[in-house]
């Protein structure tokens, strides 16, 4: 099977052609002498034109340039000579294109030897018939064309040396390109580089040193040639002035050459290493990046004693450079590696990364049937932090939870940031309850120490939820969700706690979020509305406060608590939207009834922690809202939880503050059931105190409640506030209370909560 035209080498191609070519040209002489019937012509011409032809047919067949290219030279030399034998001198001038031709088919000494035989034999065989003058010309022609040839030959053979050699050094240009475009190890990239300058440097031993972490040290990446011995010895160079050639190299950043490593200070530590390893000289050449900054370097070690070629320069700054490249996109690529795969605040892997380490835990759990535990860890309040203290302050406490979350762990733990201040852990190899309980435990105490910002103690407390494989879920998707289920269920029950997963929550979690979209609902189609419940002056009975209440009527589930709706509703933000709404309501309503039927009412509207976030914005527009609409402050008041008040001293005070110079009251609500501090009833004046049901609704007269509510009424006397009492429910507790010193009271014995109607229907008969 003949090979195709376009798959031959350019050698096969030529010869092709010009065997071709040469039986065109003959064929015709052939024809010629068979019409002329000239049997010596015919001979000759059958020769030259069958020997050309058999070897046309060799090269195509067997591809076999040498074998066939010297056959041809032979059979012209021969063919001729035996032509000019028979026919005559007037073939002689076919000289010319076999002695050029030659040249090209044979080896250069061969054809020389060649070719003088051809030209001698071929004067012996025609001095006859030439001129004495005519003879000497043509033989000086035939040397003259072939001196000619041989320079024209060692000169195209020089050029296609030149030019095997830099395409030989393109292909090996081409092949690291190769490599590190498909993003082979650098190691394996520069094995390669090291290999290719030994090939074009023969007798030299090289290595490739790239600069540590720490830029202080070069540490040997490649050194294929070295003796096991002499790597271990030069594996880290510090990089500084007269160390050996590469630490100077990378130190100065300049070509540094020792002709003689025996004898110069730079090597003494290592010059008995390098006569065992039968180095004499060295030749170290930085690596410096586009930037300007060392990378490392290239050192070409020399078995005797050398000068260096420009070429030699040229040729290994083309090695320096690939190098270069090769550092530089090993460098880039680990950082898009690191980038699409850690958190870049906290530097700990991020769900990409997460998912994965996680697969191969679930398939190593099930394998070696054993339990893999995940637990979703969460900060308590860490939105009060940005918002009071600023995100710089919330990235830097999200960094030390992580440290202090993998100080907390295993080495074999796994631990990942999802987003926001939520973290994933991944307990490896557990098999009991009380390992996992013990390490639980271990990072809520750590995770409550306080947090250093700006020299002041923070405390961001954690909750922590938990999913074990395979009982809680064979899935990654599952084991997730499940712990962020019981995550939540530790956030509901108090935070700072541990919670494990149970099969209830997965109802309780697909009620949650039902009820978040009702919520939403709620909010576009207002389906809430306002009850008001009478505060109550004890002594008088009068009228002059009460306290705004929500509802919420669904269409098809009917009335929802606060208690379940508020919670959700702050946690989602909602509060903000339902907060606005409520003051708008009041307002408008307390405005309306204090010009119709009682002048110094004042409506009471519990608020959220929430609206004190960013300096208390959303409060303080309240005050500025009033004015505007020309609405007495006095018919507002602000009720807030001693708790809130405890977790965000500095910034609701000062919203309050605010609120309180242009005549909005504050009342604290539930008093006695948080964790209140006397230091800032003695330091802020509030308004209204109200004290919390539980203790009015157990009162009797020989017990504690009401020695402590009649405690709570003296104190706020003596703070210049005047007390509500909640939740009266007798008319024991009403005496009790009154005989305490207490002048307003709420409750049911007092009131109901009433509709808009009916409150005003009280405020009309209170004034008849």
């Amino acid at each position: 099977m003949t090979m195709k035209m376009e798959n031959r080498s350019i050698e096969e191609k030529i010869l092709l052609a010009v065997t071709a070519a040469a039986i065109l040209i003959l064929s015709p002489f052939l024809i010629k002498s068979i019409i002329e019937n000239n049997t010596l012509r015919i001979i000759v011409d059958l020769i030259a034109v069958g020997g050309i032809s058999f070897i046309f047919i060799g090269v195509w067949f067997t591809s076999n340039v040498k074998l066939f290219s010297g056959l041809f030279a032979i059979i012209a030399h021969v063919t001729i000579l035996f032509g000019i034998h028979i026919v005559g001198s007037e073939l002689i001038f076919w000289l010319f294109p076999i002695i050029i031709a030659s040249f090209y088919l044979l080896p250069t000494v061969i054809a020389c030897v060649l070719n003088s035989l051809l030209i001698t034999i071929a004067g012996l065989l025609t001095y006859q018939d030439f001129e004495h003058f005519s003879l000497p010309l043509i033989m000086a022609s035939f040397v003259v064309t072939g001196v000619f040839s041989l320079i024209f030959s060692l000169f195209m053979q020089r050029k296609n040396r030149q030019l095997l050699e830099k395409d030989k050094i393109n292909q090996l240009r081409n092949t690291i390109l190769e490599l590190i475009a498909s993003s082979s190890k650098l190691s394996k990239v520069l094995n390669t580089v090291v290999q290719g300058i030994e090939n074009e440097l023969p007798g030299t031993i090289c290595s490739i040193s790239i600069v540590d972490d720490t830029a202080t040290q070069l540490r040997l990446i490649a050194a294929p040639s070295f003796p096991d011995f002499y790597k271990e010895a030069v594996d880290v160079i510090p990089i500084k002035k007269g160390v050996g050639s590469c630490g100077e190299a990378a130190a100065l950043g300049i070509r540094v050459f020792v002709s003689d490593i025996a004898s110069h200070p730079n090597w003494t530590p290592w010059a008995q290493l390098a006569h065992k390893a039968q180095l004499v000289s060295c030749w170290s050449e930085p690596i410096i990046s586009h930037h300007g900054n060392i990378l490392g370097t290239i050192a070409i070690y020399f078995n005797a004693y050398v000068t260096l070629t420009d070429n030699e320069f040229t040729l290994v700054e083309q090695f320096v450079n690939l190098t270069r490249i090769a550092i530089e996109r090993d460098k880039a690529d680990n950082i898009i590696w690191h980038q699409a795969n850690f958190d870049t605040l906290t530097q700990l892997p991020n769900r990409h990364l997460l998912n994965e380490h996680l697969s191969n835990a679930i398939d190593n759990a099930e394998r070696d049937k054993k339990q893999l535990v995940i637990a979703m860890l969460d900060l308590d309040k860490f939105k009060d932090v940005n918002d009071s203290l600023g995100h710089a302050a919330g990235d830097s406490v999200l960094i030390e939870c992580a440290s202090r979350i993998k100080n907390s762990i295993r080495k074999n733990d796994i631990v990942a940031r999802l987003g926001g201040d939520e973290f994933i852990i991944a307990f490896v190899g557990t098999t009991s309850p009380e390992d996992i309980d013990k390490i639980g435990q271990k990072l809520l105490t750590t995770l409550a120490q306080p947090y250093v910002i700006e020299q002041k103690n923070f405390y961001c407390t954690a909750s922590i939820g938990l999913a074990c494989y395979p009982n809680d879920g064979l899935t990654i998707d599952a084991l997730m969700t499940n712990a962020d289920q019981a995550m939540y269920r530790a956030k509901t029950r108090g935070r700072n706690s541990i919670h494990y997963f149970t099969e209830n929550m997965s109802t309780d979690f697909l009620k949650r979020m039902e009820m978040i979209d009702d919520l939403r609902t709620a909010v576009e189609q207002q389906q809430f509305h306002l009850v008001y419940q009478p505060i109550v002056d004890l002594r008088t009975h009068q009228i002059t406060k009460a306290e705004a209440l929500i509802r919420w009527h669904h269409p098809q589930k009917g009335m929802i608590s606060p208690i379940e709706f508020i919670p959700i509703a702050e946690e989602i933000g909602l509060i903000v939207e339902i907060s606005e709404w409520i003051f708008n309501q009041v307002s408008q309503q307390a405005h309306e009834w204090r010009q119709r039927y009682c002048a110094n009412l004042s409506i009471s509207i519990n608020t959220s922690p929430v609206q004190y976030r960013n300096e208390g914005k959303l409060v303080k527009a309240w005050a500025d809202s009033l004015i505007a609409q020309g609405i007495s402050s006095e018919a507002i008041s602000i009720e807030i939880t001693e708790h809130l008040l405890m977790e965000n001293q500095a910034e609701v005070v000062e919203a309050l503050e605010k609120l309180r110079q242009q005549g909005i009251t504050i009342s604290i609500d539930d008093f006695g059931t948080g964790y209140c501090s006397f230091s800032y009833l003695k330091n802020f004046a509030f308004d209204y105190l109200k004290i919390d049901q539980s203790f009015v609704q157990n009162m009797s007269i020989d017990n504690n409640d009401a020695a402590l509510c009649e405690a709570i009424i003296v104190m706020a006397g003596k703070l210049n506030m005047q007390v509500i009492a909640e939740g009266i429910e007798t008319e024991e507790q009403k005496q009790l209370l009154v005989a305490a010193g207490c002048t307003l009271g709420q409750g049911y014995l007092l009131s109901k909560p009433l509709s808009v109607a009916d409150f005003e229907q009280l405020l009309i008969k209170q004034n008849q």
